[in-house]
């Protein structure tokens, strides 16, 4: 478990980010990119915007995009010799951006304090995470609660909690 109480994200992080949702938005599926970084005096630094190999599907229900078994063992393997963590998992909705019960299933970044951040109309707006619908994934309110489950981030809390500049 974190606690950062800010994120600092680079240029570059975002436009990794931007391109790589918008390249899979063209092609009319959803893409994801894993931010990882470290986390020091409560400020979590994404130092590295992780594309991973994926597979965006159209399925009768709706946009899915997956990652391998191996993919999230060559990314946990990554992350632990160069001593990084997620700190966020992000990825493109087709218009509204919304935490679907799939993106609650199925997440990526599974560690308490991690952030889930859903960008709409498939990237196509300026990189702005005040715009994007994010949440963070905490232990639960009840004993009966076994896992932890993502709670939604207002849009004055995630202004003051992401910041962009520095490389």
């Amino acid at each position: 478990m974190y606690e950062a109480v800010a994120v600092r994200i680079t240029p570059t992080t975002a436009s990794t980010t931007l391109a790589h949702l918008r390249s899979c938005g063209v092609r009319g599926v959803e893409g994801m990119v894993l931010w990882a970084g470290t986390v020091v005096a409560g400020e979590a630094r994404v130092e590295e915007a992780i594309v991973p190999v994926q597979d965006g599907r159209i399925t009768d229900h709706g946009l899915i995009v997956t990652v391998s078994g191996d993919e999230l063992h060559r990314i946990n393997v990554h992350l632990y010799k160069t001593g990084r963590k997620l700190i966020a998992q992000v990825h493109s909705h087709p218009g509204h951006a919304y935490h679907s019960a799939v993106d609650d299933e199925y997440a990526i970044a599974t560690e308490v304090g991690a952030f889930s951040i859903v960008v709409p109309d498939f990237a196509e707006g300026p990189f702005e995470v005040g715009d994007y619908a994010v949440y963070r994934l905490q232990e639960g309110r009840w004993p009966w609660q076994k896992r932890p489950s993502w709670k939604a981030v207002d849009r004055r809390q995630t202004a003051a909690i992401f910041r962009h500049g520095g490389e």
